[in-house]
Parts: C-alpha cells; sequence; structure tokens
C-alpha cells in the first residue's frame, strides 16, 4: 500500500475510502497509513462495517462513538499515539480481534470484559501496569499478547482462560509469575496461576553467582562465607560447583521469621570455561565479582567480566570484592567504572579468606542485596514449591522423565500437564536441564547442571583434543568419560551440541569443539577472492559490538555446521552453500570489537538471509549486548578498491519509513547518492510477491534452455539453476516467515502447504461441479525445494462448503508461490520430469480456476485482503479453519510422515525426512569429501534430485 505524503492527502484519501465503502455496503474498511490524527467522523455511519484497520496512523484516542460499530469483529489499531481506550468499547461484543500493539495505553476499561467473543486480544507494547482480573470473562480467548509493557504480576483469575493457546509476556519484570515460568509458555502461566489460586506461600530464596579470573578466590571466599575453615590448597574450579548459602532475611515481614536460601554457583575463572558459563549467567541474581588486589584491577579484567554481565544479565547487581590484600588498600577507578557501567555496581568491598577481614561486611552485603532481588518472597503453589525442594534435594545426578515425574507425585504434583509445566519451569530456573522435544535426549533429565559441566570440562582441558585441532574423537570418551556408562556418553555429546559448543563430523565418529578451533585462520583468500568470486554480487553486514563476548563467532559456526567447510577457525568460518555456486565468510575482530558477514554468488539473498537469522539468533543469547549495525558501501573504484564508508543500518530503515520516503542517501566518500533499497537488499525481507515478474522471468528462461537439453547448454547451467533456486527459496522462506509469524501463535500445530487435485480428469474443464471429489495434497515446506511426498496417500474431500469456504481461501493465500514450484521441477529435474510438470501445471490451473470461480464477492475480498498492509485475524481464522479441517481427515495428525522441525535459524516448517535429516544432522556436503545430499523422489514416481542440484 502506497504511503501519503502529507497529512492533508491522508485525510483525503480515508475520506475516498469510507465513500466507496458506503456505496458498496463493504464490510471492510482499510485506513492504514494514512497520518490520520482523528478517526473520520464519516466511519461512524458504516453501522454494518465488520473489519477497521487503522493501524500506523497518529490517533490520539478512539472516539467514543467507535462503540455504536456494533457490527464490528475485528478493530485493529497498532502503530499509532493511543493513550487512552473508550468505556464505549465493551459495547462492541461481536468483537474477535483487538489489536492495539504499539500504543502509550495504561489501562484497560473494566467494560472489556463484555467481549466475551474475543479470541485474538493483542496489547503488546504499550505501558500497562495491572491487568484486570475481569480480564477472565473473556472464556473465547485464544491468543493474549501483553509483551513489552510494565507487568509485575497477572491476577490468578486468568486461569481460567482455558481456550488460550498463546501468552506473550515477555519484556515486562514479572515477578509473579516469575519469568522462568512465563518463558515455559501459556499452559505452564495457567497451571502455575491455578495451583497458586488453590493454596501458596512465599519462596525466599534466590541465586549468587560469584565470577572472576581463575585463581582469584572464589572458591575460598564461599568457604569463609560460609563460616568453614580456609584451604590454602583450595583445588582450582573446573566448569562449575554449586553449593548453598542461607541468612536470615534483614527485613521480614511483620511477625515472622525468615531465612533465606541461597543457591551460589561458584564458576571456574579459565577462558576455556566461559562459553559453557553463558548458559548459567542469569539475570534477577546477585553477582559477586571477584579480582585480585596484587594484579591489581587490569590485571585482573575488570572491564571483561562487567561487559560479560552486562551483555549477559544486565539487570542484575554487581558488587566488587578485592581479594588477595596486600600491605596497601587495593586502588581501582570506582566512579569511572559506574559511569561506564550505569546502575550495574552496587557495592565495592575488600575480603581476605585466610584472615576473615572483610569476610562479615560481604556478608552483610550480599544480605541487604539479595533480600531486594526481584524474586526473593514472591508467591508460589505450595505444591510446586514442596517438589521444586524436592528436586534440589534429589542425589541422582540423572533420572528419566517418568522418575522426575514419580518425584513430583510423591510432592503433590500430580497432573501430567502441572509435571510438564512445573519442569519446563526448573529447567528456565537452571534447576535442571530436559530437552523434552530433542528425540536424542528427550528421555534425560540432568538433576545437576554442575555435573554435566564438569564432563564437559574434561573435553575443553583435554590435551588430545586441542592437539587435533579442536576433534574431539569418540573413542577419547572412553578414557575422558570413563566413569559414565557408555549410552551416557552419546548424551553428553548430544548435550554439547544442544549448546552450540561441538557438532559431529559427517562419519558421527567425531565431533569438532568449536570452542577449541585454532586462533590463526587457514589459507582462505585464493578460494574467497578468486576472479569468480570476486565477480559475483556481493551482500555485506557488519556488526559493531560493546564486547566480544564468549560463543561469539564460535556458537554460531556450531550452528551453521551443515554449510561447514574446513576452513574455520576460533574468529571465522569459511562456508558453502550445497549448490556450489554461493558462499559466505563470518570473520570477528576482538581488537576493533566487530563481526562481519559476507556472502557471495549469482543471487546471494536468501543464503544471506538464512545466515543472518542464525547469526542474530547466536547474539540474542547476550540481552545486554549493545549492537550497532553497518551496511558498507558498495561503490569500488576504478582500480577495484572498496568504499570505505558504512551506513548505519537503523538510518537507513529510518529513511524508507518516513512519509513521504526517502529513497537515496549519499556516500560522504564518493560523493554519490545510492538507492537505500538497493543498500537494504537481502539485508531486510522482501515483500511476498517483490520478486514474482523477476523470478517467473528467470523460470521461463531457464525452462525454455532446459528443454533444449543440448550438452554444451546443459554443462553451463549449473549457475543459472542455482540462482533461480536461492530466488525461488527467498520467496517461498519469505512467504513462511509471514505465515510462521502468525502461526506460530498456535504453535505452527499443522502444515501450511496445500496442493489441490480433482480425482477424475475425465471431464474437461475445471469448473466446479456438485459430486466433485478433491485431493488435499500436504507438501514439504524445505524453503526453495517445496515438493509433493512420495507414496503418501492424499486427504479427499468432496466439493462442499468445507472445500469452498475452507479449501480454497486457504489456497488463495499460498498460490502466488506455489507457482513457482512447477518450473523449477522442470528446470532442475529436465526429461525426468517432463509429464510431472504437465501434470502440476494442470493441477496449478485448477486451483486458478476454482478460484476464479468463486462469488464475485469473496473473490473481491480476497483480492482486497493482499493489499493489507498487516496480516488480519482471519488469516488466523483460515489457519484455524484448516487446521480443523485436516484434524478432522486426520484425527492422530500424521500428515503424511511429515516432521516439524524447527531450524538452528529459528524457523518451523514442516518437512519430508531426508528434509527434516538435512537439518537435524546437519549434513555435511561441503569440504568433507562426500557429494551433496540427494533429495527425496517427488511425486510421480520421478527420481531424486541430481546431487548438483540445491537443498534449500
Amino acid at each position: 500500500m502506497r504511503r501519503v505524503g502529507s497529512v492533508e492527502e491522508g485525510a483525503e484519501q480515508a475520506l475516498e475510502r469510507i465513500q466507496k465503502c458506503r456505496e458498496k455496503g463493504d464490510i471492510y474498511l482499510n485506513l492504514s497509513d494514512l497520518q490520520l490524527r482523528s478517526v473520520p467522523e464519516e466511519v461512524a455511519g458504516l453501522t454494518h462495517l465488520q473489519e477497521l484497520i487503522l493501524n500506523s496512523n497518529e490517533l490520539t484516542e478512539l472516539p467514543d462513538w467507535i462503540g455504536q460499530l456494533t457490527s464490528l469483529t475485528h478493530l485493529l489499531a497498532s502503530h499509532n499515539q493511543l493513550e487512552s481506550l473508550p468505556d464505549s468499547l465493551g459495547d462492541l461484543t461481536q468483537l474477535i480481534q483487538l489489536s492495539l500493539e504499539q500504543n502509550i495505553i495504561r489501562t484497560i476499561p473494566d467494560g472489556i470484559s463484555n467481549l466475551t467473543r474475543l479470541a485474538f486480544l493483542e496489547l503488546s507494547d504499550n505501558r500497562l501496569r495491572v491487568v484486570p482480573s475481569e480480564l477472565s470473562r473473556l472464556q473465547d480467548l485464544q491468543i493474549l499478547d501483553l509483551s513489552g509493557n510494565r507487568l509485575t504480576e497477572l491476577p490468578v483469575s486468568l486461569a481460567a482462560l482455558h481456550r488460550l493457546g498463546h501468552l506473550d509476556l515477555a519484556g515486562n519484570p514479572l515477578t509473579s509469575p516469575p519469568p522462568e515460568v512465563a518463558a515455559a509458555g501459556a499452559r505452564a502461566v495457567l497451571t502455575f496461576l491455578a495451583a497458586t489460586q488453590e493454596d501458596s506461600v512465599r519462596q525466599w530464596s534466590s541465586k549468587v553467582v560469584v565470577v572472576g579470573e581463575g585463581r582469584v578466590g572464589k572458591t575460598s571466599l564461599l568457604r569463609a562465607l560460609r563460616g568453614e575453615n580456609h584451604n590454602p590448597n583450595e583445588d582450582s574450579t573446573h566448569g562449575l560447583t554449586v553449593g548453598s548459602l542461607d541468612m536470615p532475611h534483614p527485613h521480614p515481614p511483620a511477625g515472622e521469621s525468615v531465612h533465606m536460601r541461597l543457591s551460589t554457583w561458584d564458576f571456574g575463572g579459565q577462558e576455556i570455561y566461559h562459553a559453557t558459563h553463558q548458559f548459567f549467567l542469569t539475570d534477577r541474581s546477585l553477582f559477586l565479582l571477584l579480582w585480585d588486589a596484587q594484579i591489581g584491577w587490569e590485571g585482573s579484567k575488570l572491564h571483561y567480566w562487567l561487559d560479560m554481565i552486562k551483555a549477559r544479565a544486565p539487570h542484575a547487581p554487581v558488587v566488587l570484592v578485592a581479594t588477595h590484600l596486600g600491605p596497601r588498600p587495593p586502588d581501582l577507578p570506582l566512579e569511572e567504572l559506574r559511569e561506564t557501567y550505569p546502575g550495574l555496581i552496587v557495592e565495592s568491598l575488600s575480603a581476605d579468606s585466610a584472615s576473615g577481614e572483610g569476610v562479615e561486611e560481604v556478608r552483610e552485603v550480599i544480605r541487604q542485596q539479595v533480600a531486594s532481588l526481584p524474586l526473593m518472597g514472591v508467591t508460589w503453589p505450595r505444591t510446586w514449591l514442596r517438589a521444586a525442594d524436592a528436586v534440589r534435594a534429589a542425589e541422582d545426578k540423572h533420572i528419566t522423565p517418568e522418575a522426575l515425574n514419580d518425584l513430583l507425585a510423591e510432592a503433590g504434583v500430580r497432573e501430567p500437564s502441572h509435571q510438564a509445566s512445573l519442569t519446563a519451569a526448573l529447567h528456565s530456573l537452571g534447576d535442571l536441564l530436559h530437552y523434552p522435544d530433542d528425540e536424542e535426549l528427550c528421555d534425560l533429565v540432568v538433576l545437576r547442571p554442575q555435573w554435566l559441566t564438569a564432563y564437559i570440562s574434561r573435553v575443553l582441558d583435554s590435551e588430545d583434543v586441542l592437539n587435533e585441532g579442536g576433534l574431539f574423537r569418540h573413542s577419547f570418551g572412553n578414557t575422558l568419560w570413563l566413569d559414565v556408562e557408555r549410552s551416557m556418553r552419546r548424551h553428553l555429546i548430544r548435550m554439547m551440541e544442544n549448546f552450540d559448543l561441538s557438532y559431529r563430523t559427517e562419519d558421527r565418529k567425531a565431533s569438532l569443539v568449536v570452542e577449541l578451533l585454532p586462533w590463526n585462520p587457514p589459507s582462505y583468500q585464493e578460494d574467497w577472492n578468486s576472479p569468480e568470486r570476486l565477480e559475483q554480487r556481493e551482500l555485506r553486514l557488519k556488526y559493531r559490538l560493546h564486547t566480544v563476548p564468549p560463543g561469539i563467532p564460535t556458537w554460531f559456526i556450531a550452528r551453521e555446521h551443515r554449510f561447514s567447510t574446513p576452513v574455520r577457525w576460533r574468529s571465522g568460518a569459511l562456508l558453502k552453500h550445497p549448490d556450489g555456486v554461493h558462499a559466505a565468510l563470518i570473520t570477528v575482530d576482538r581488537h576493533a570489537k566487530t563481526a562481519e558477514l559476507r556472502v557471495r554468488g549469482s543471487y546471494p539473498h536468501d543464503f544471506f538471509a538464512v545466515l543472518k537469522d542464525g547469526f542474530e539468533q547466536t547474539l540474542q543469547r547476550y540481552p545486554g549486548l549493545d549492537i550497532t549495525r553497518l551496511v558498507p558501501c558498495p561503490h569500488r573504484d576504478e582500480d577495484g578498491t572498496a568504499c570505505r564508508h558504512e551506513f548505519r543500518h537503523e538510518q537507513l530503515r529510518a529513511r524508507l519509513d518516513r512519509r513521504p520516503p526517502l529513497e537515496t542517501i549519499e556516500c560522504p566518500e564518493h560523493l554519490e547518492e545510492v538507492e537505500v533499497a538497493y543498500l537494504l537488499q537481502g539485508i531486510e525481507r522482501p515483500a511476498a510477491d517483490q520478486m514474482a515478474d523477476q523470478v517467473l522471468e528467470r523460470l521461463d528462461r531457464l525452462e525454455i534452455v532446459g528443454q533444449r537439453r543440448h550438452d554444451e547448454v546443459r554443462g553451463g547451467l549449473e549457475q543459472a539453476r542455482a540462482e533461480v533456486s536461492a530466488m525461488v527459496a527467498e520467496q517461498q522462506r519469505g512467504f513462511l516467515d509471514v505465515l510462521r509469524r502468525e502461526q506460530s501463535r498456535t504453535e505452527a500445530v499443522c502444515p501450511s502447504v496445500l496442493w489441490v487435485r480433482r480425482v477424475s480428469r475425465r471431464e474437461a474443464g475445471h469448473r466446479l461441479r456438485p459430486g466433485d471429489v478433491f485431493q488435499l495434497h500436504l507438501c514439504c515446506e524445505a524453503p526453495g525445494e517445496w515438493h509433493l511426498l512420495d507414496d503418501v496417500d492424499p486427504y479427499e474431500l468432496p466439493a462442499n462448503s468445507e472445500f469452498t469456504n475452507t479449501v480454497l481461501p486457504y489456497v488463495h493465500h499460498t498460490l502466488k508461490v506455489l507457482k513457482y514450484v512447477v518450473p523449477v521441477f522442470g528446470a532442475a529435474l529436465g526429461t525426468a520430469s517432463e509429464d510431472l510438470s504437465k501434470v502440476m501445471k494442470d493441477d496449478l490451473e485448477l486451483m486458478k480456476a476454482l478460484l476464479d470461480g468463486l462469488p464475485d464477492e469473496t473473490r473481491r475480498q480476497l483480492s482486497d485482503r493482499e493489499s493489507r498492509s498487516t496480516v488480519i485475524a482471519n488469516d488466523h481464522a483460515e489457519y484455524r479453519e484448516m487446521y480443523a479441517l485436516l484434524k478432522q481427515l486426520d484425527p492422530e495428525e500424521r500428515w503424511g510422515g511429515l516432521n516439524k522441525v524447527t531450524t538452528p535459524e529459528g524457523p518451523t516448517y514442516w518437512l519430508c525426512a531426508e528434509h527434516a535429516r538435512f537439518y537435524r544432522q546437519g549434513v555435511l556436503g561441503v569440504g568433507t569429501g562426500r557429494e551433496t545430499v540427494a533429495l527425496p523422489a517427488q511425486a510421480g514416481g520421478t527420481p531424486a534430485l541430481p546431487q548438483n542440484a540445491s537443498t534449500g
């Protein structure tokens, strides 16, 4: 939708749309992106309206007369400046969706409880401090988005929302339910609230995390705080040691005597352990950062450790403690450090564990600080707290999920759904580790995370692994893990992979431990800067960080290992796409505190998007990391010298968000205008149909060339194939990205790509006839490789109202992307695919004809929705209705054998077995001496793609 250039133009366009809506009797009115400062009064007369879209304007209020639009089922007013909501909103009793995201709303009117048909309530990124308990009356509510507000607790009455499938509470300073419970999902929150409502008790416990360089005295100080004797020969901590420290509450509730139980997490200071530490450095803990006064604050790397804490736990209080005291008092620039890390350092102390000097002062500061931590004294269900204590007291290092559930049941948590919710919450709290969705780890519950890190530390400390360049041959486990059974060794290997610390080689007999890669890069310039590579299109994005934390980029290297080559080192890697045409380079400059991602190829956009998503996913593990994204200027001088200027990504986005947009920007180095859209190509997702004509034109040309089948021509097709495959993958990935954004709210419960065929083709024509029977085929959703499933019986459905009202509107959404499939099959599969291609083209024509045969009003509404600036509730409804229909056709939800796979980059796809294996096992198609994995056979008995074809 074109953005308006002025307020006056926006008001004029609004009146035109209102007039058209009145004349045609439309039930849908879109007034988005018009710079409206108030809702035009002319809308008040459209009492027949069912959908009103007011997104991305400058509205400060909704008028009282909005309550007159009693036919409204969908009201969207996100991205405005709304401060409050009128009481008359409660008169819109037919509302199914109310979207008010990104406003400045502070309170929810009580009248909202009248909206008993409401299924979607979206209030993210506002300023809410309280959720009214009356919200519990909205029994049809399925999606509730309260993320990005200022909520500290939820009313326990929300436990009555039994149909709620998605509850987003991220970005709130929650104490009840605790954020760890909220992170476990809607079901965990509701069961927590229900159990709290039944019987609750306050929990007086928290975590103290002790960090600092090796041999700085962390373990000795903890012994002194517990009153234990000093041990001058204390062994250095390897990995992690968890202990306890109890002390009385300094300000207990009146009449109560409260003892706080603190768990102490003592981390080994050696740098090799830092990557494993990051998974246990949690916010809402108290940090003791120790430094050696004899070598000074700089030698103790205080800046490094404060950077780490800020990146991983930006809101946690930090107490600096100087140890190894000498004849002079410890000295450090405290005020300068406090200015550099505002709000982080709460106290600076000194203590000598051997003499006891200063230990009591440290203990008192800990007592005062932990008493003020957000989760100290929060209300928990009594049974949950009893069960959590039972888990913490268990002597086993690891048990089966069944044994854990028995333990929880003995403590009073007997409902399976409650057990799953509590287990997820304890996983988030760090009390245990359980990955129920991982097929290799689902039968293991680790009750002692420190036990796990101790075994991982043996690998990190191994000279044999270091001498092998980081290659951990699984036979080494016979020595390093001699004291655990062989089956448990496989679990340890998988756990290392789960933490992105390693990945298995192709033969599955060894793992590459990325934290032990060599620092010096192998020779790669000849490959990366070959004449062929330099002629290709290149996309680049640079990240400037306030610090380079552990795991950057090694976690990313492990995460993207399916694109691995032998060229990898501690600060970078050369990656290659299985198409053999596209390559990428990730490098980190620790001195400059920058990371850069570069991708080259005939059409690098899709490969770049995949890797960018993976790197962004890695950075998200550090919520406090300061990141500036820079887009290098693509200009080159006549001698090939690259321009040095870098544009700030956020400024480029801001230019396009202006009204009207600023479409060019001058480079201050070569003083020429550059198109902003060109700079952002590949970095920003394209519009769903932005490249449709370009893709189809390339596909048509490639199909014609492919049909000639001359050896000399076919030999030169590889680059063109790779380019087209990348373009198609980008289109399909972008489509699924938008769709998944909506489906994630119902957890992507079923596949999304549907292919329709008529059972009988004997009668000519594509008209919809009574008695017709249609086949519904689910497709593998691997981006760039959508295909029908081989040897899978389709679902059959007669041409009834369900087919017309559910299937056809859903097919309408996917048709634009489905049309890329057929020409790709024809071009990539060659001669054997010609019959298949013809059949599939007939199917495509059938789908188009069936849509054209819909009633005029239905077709026009579908067409109107294409121009919307946002995906609205009807798209949710269509997905839900399709799921209900497929559930009816497939009660056991087998989905033709498709596997639900969450990729390393975050998106979730439903994939055939071969594509699922590509993601889950990380098939190494490059640099390992093995050809690229072949794809599964396509429908109609067509053989698999040749091994040089893209795997998406």
